[in-house]
């Protein structure tokens, strides 16, 4: 449910667009959805078990936990995604500019 809203979110971003273009994107509209999401599940066992276990009696010994590898992964994923789809929607945005002064010309 909680991907249907995020992926519902994302896509009222780029009403407005060609139908094509739109149908062509979709699919990354998803993925992305799916990616915050996983990345809120992340973020709420980061709060719970922290990003380094350290230990506690020599501080200067340190684990990475699993989480933070997979949470890196995960954030650099969400990232391409949100470069990628937002550049296609600024594209759109710049489009119609120059299709409103071109009617002034």
């Amino acid at each position: 449910m909680e991907v249907q809203q995020e992926y519902e979110r994302i896509k009222s971003l780029f009403a407005g667009i060609d139908e094509k273009q739109l149908s062509l994107i979709d699919g990354s509209i998803m993925e992305m959805a799916r990616i915050r999401i996983k990345l809120n599940s992340l973020n709420e066992i980061i709060e719970e078990s922290g990003l380094v276990k350290i230990h506690s009696e020599n501080p200067r010994l340190q684990k990475e936990l699993p989480v933070s590898k997979v949470l890196t992964r995960m954030q650099a994923s969400y990232m391409h995604y949100v470069a990628k789809l937002s550049s296609i929607l600024g594209r759109n945005i710049d489009d119609e500019d120059d299709l409103g002064v071109s009617e002034y010309e």
